[in-house]
């Protein structure tokens, strides 16, 4: 790791030189020789008085939280993720799309009833007839049964694979919330595992620091080096711990971010990534292939397809609105009052046909929006392509860049061990001065740092690729198939 080599390059630039061979850094190059440096306790020293940062003492272990892994904070996203739970609902709501549609070809029944207190009785008596007929009864009551049946009904037919269409693109929609959420998940985790290390690489520094102040005070003591020594000394410490601070904070706001998209508390740390765990995928070798790639496998580049069809199937509605409709109808009735009749209650059952002839030129108006509909929706598909096109190409481009800079980051930090090794053997013989032997020291661990940061690059960039091209699926729970 680039921060053990970090540790192991600072501290070997401080200490007097022991027996045991020095550790190896990752740039294979040789530690240098420690002579004169005082040596560190390996016993456990108070920091200076003005120390604002505490650090664990020796053989002393901080109480440690639970790792989550980057496989595991992705599980645990698609798991209990508030923002996902609420595209699955959308998605869950999106499925009655077809049964509203289909409702208007299911037979409909309605029944209804009454009463009616009238302020008389009415009858009327016939020659013959035994009882008088009643024609309204003071408390008059009645009752109906309507059905009705859709035989032909042109308008439904499209609007039905319209509705099935609309719910395949809810799928898609809810499926590139998921990805999204996803990789901003992934992007947070890795975010706040490079924020982990650099943090752990400050707090060795700041120990350093401080190993340089005691020592600038014994040799300023003793006459050794002058006072601008010891200042320059106290002045990095303090910068130290105020980088300490600030990796700490810092750490500690990823977390809590990271936290909030999985819903859960910060009670965790999270453990850096194998250098395998971001791969590259196949289909990314050329840029052709790519782009390719991403307009197949994009749920936003399918969704935009298929908003055409869905376009074009609403102006074949607004076309079936000219034909006539046929509908099966029947009705039952009941009332307490018979009548002239003698029958208190009937039926009915008949077809009703109906054809809109002339709407005020509503159909026509209604044509040409939706044929601007689907105008429109011809452009946000080209719209989309040339989007997912310009996001492969440049995450390609930023990927490239990526690798470049931790080449030129980790080249970096071969020459600036290389400088410290010198800077070490000039001032064992004399010819440099203590400053000298702090600014190089500090340009190594500038160039650590940066190899971590650049490291983290190249792993985000590997993802915003494999996102751009539609293959960042870590879990493969598609919520809808990608067509």
């Amino acid at each position: 790791m680039l921060l053990h080599a970090l540790i192991t390059s600072v501290l070997l630039t401080q200490t007097p030189s022991v027996s045991a061979t020095p550790e190896r850094t990752p740039t294979s190059q040789p530690a240098p020789a420690i002579t004169d440096t005082p040596v560190r306790d390996t016993a456990p020293q108070a920091a200076s008085s003005d120390s604002a940062v505490p650090m664990p003492a020796s053989g002393t272990k901080a109480t440690a939280l639970p790792l989550l892994t980057l496989d595991e904070a992705i599980a645990l996203a698609e798991k209990q993720s508030p923002s996902l739970d609420a595209a699955r609902a959308r998605l869950q709501q999106s499925k009655e799309l077809g049964n509203k549609a289909w409702s208007g070809y299911l037979p409909s029944v309605t029944a209804s009833g009454s009463y009616i207190r009238n302020p008389q009785e009415l009858t009327f008596a016939l020659p013959g007839a035994p009882d008088p007929i009643t024609l309204q009864k003071r408390d008059q009551l009645s009752g109906q049964i309507s059905a009705r049946q859709a035989l032909i009904v042109p308008t439904l037919w499209p609007a039905i694979k319209n509705a099935y269409l609309g719910e395949k693109v809810a799928g898609l929609t809810a499926e590139n919330s998921r990805r999204e959420i996803l990789f901003s998940v992934a992007q947070a985790y890795l975010g706040a595992a490079s924020l982990r290390e650099a943090m752990a690489v400050q707090e060795q520094l700041l120990e350093v620091r401080r190993g340089f102040e005691r020592d600038a005070q014994n040799r300023f003591e003793v006459g050794d080096v002058e006072r601008l020594a010891l200042l320059r000394a106290t002045l990095d410490r303090k910068q130290a711990e105020q980088e300490v601070v600030r990796s700490r904070n810092a750490y500690a706001t990823a977390k809590s971010s990271l936290a909030a998209l999985l819903a859960r508390p910060v009670d965790f740390d999270v453990a850096p990534p194998k250098q395998t765990a971001v791969s590259l995928p196949a289909e990314t070798g050329d840029a052709a292939s790519a782009e390719k790639t991403a307009l197949d496998r994009r749920p936003d580049a399918s969704a935009a397809r298929l908003n055409v069809d869905l376009a074009r199937g609403g102006r074949k509605q607004v076309v079936m609105e000219y034909l006539p409709s046929l509908h099966a109808t029947g009705n039952v009735s009941t009332s307490n009052t018979a009548g002239l009749t003698g029958v208190a209650s009937t039926w009915t059952a008949g077809l009703a046909l109906s054809w809109n002839l002339f709407d005020g030129g509503l159909r026509e108006a209604n044509l040409r929006e939706s044929s601007g509909k689907i105008a429109e929706a011809n452009a946000n598909l080209r719209g989309t392509e040339e989007k997912i096109r310009d996001e492969v190409r440049k995450a390609r481009s930023e990927l490239e860049s990526a690798e470049v800079n931790l080449s030129t980051a980790e080249e970096r930090v071969k020459l600036a061990w290389e400088s410290a090794r010198l800077a070490k053997q000039s001032f064992d013989a004399g010819a440099s001065t203590y400053l000298q032997v702090t600014d190089v020291n500090a340009t190594l661990a500038s160039a650590q740092m940066s190899a971590v940061t650049e490291a983290l690059n190249v792993q985000l960039s590997r993802l915003a690729l494999a996102r751009a091209t539609g293959l960042f699926d870590p879990t493969g729970n598609a919520l809808a198939p990608v067509q």
